[in-house]
């Protein structure tokens, strides 16, 4: 494994912050494997802003390295911060305008995708003067389609445009693809989507999964941030 994490930020432009991911080299719940990690990136550890994530559509701005409760979204424009969430088979959403240069980082599971985080993202950035008609968004690893298998329950919350059946009562569940078009509906223009389609469940050899794994699973680091 030649690197430890994989690279999103020339979707951002040269101009723009870095976007990376971890991969599953290590268990970055720990804080100390975190700070390990921005490190090695070149960032200082001290500029991190972390987030204990509950899956809500709660979105926090800040503007200095903070720890913050219940919080599931991350907003700034301090090029002395660096935002960062952990997942495990939830969606990673980066977001940038390179007009206004707010930057943000959403953790984006069923829970949070079903309360629409990332419009109440848009809507703050939007109440702070932003143009979502600008924004960049990476939608990073998470589980795929092909594995994301739920009950009624929850299929039911979402259009069954993005379900197909599984086996007996159950059906798969195009999580991305509901993001994806969450973000259309917030203003987002399709062709600034990036969407990554690496599967967290199936890859095994990459990525750490909760639906995998179970309680025993470890977690993924995204970070969003200049350097």
């Amino acid at each position: 494994m030649k690197n430890n994490y994989i690279d999103f930020s020339r979707h951002f432009g040269s101009n723009g912050p870095n976007a990376y991911f971890s991969l599953c080299d290590e268990d970055y719940s720990s804080i100390v494997n975190r700070k390990k990690f921005v490190s090695k990136l070149g960032y200082n550890p001290k500029d991190l802003v972390i987030s204990s994530q509950v899956h809500s559509n709660k979105i926090k701005l800040v503007d200095k390295p903070c720890s913050v409760e219940d919080f599931d979204g991350l907003i700034s424009k301090s090029r002395s911060v660096v935002l960062s969430i952990l997942v495990a088979d939830c969606m990673p959403l980066f977001l940038y305008n390179p007009i206004s240069k707010y930057f943000a980082l959403i953790h984006s599971g069923w829970r949070g995708t079903d309360k629409n985080i990332c419009q109440s993202a848009i809507s703050k950035l939007i109440n702070k003067g932003d143009n979502s008609n600008a924004l960049l968004a990476i939608i990073g690893p998470s589980i795929g389609q092909c594995c994301f298998e739920v009950g009624e329950e929850v299929a039911s919350r979402f259009d069954s445009s993005y379900s197909i059946k599984g086996k007996k009562d159950r059906m798969m569940l195009d999580l991305r693809g509901v993001l994806k078009d969450q973000l259309i509906r917030s203003g987002v223009k399709a062709y600034n989507i990036f969407l990554n389609k690496q599967c967290t469940y199936c890859e095994s050899e990459l990525f750490h999964s909760y639906r995998r794994e179970g309680s025993s699973a470890g977690r993924m680091i995204a970070i969003c941030g200049w350097n």
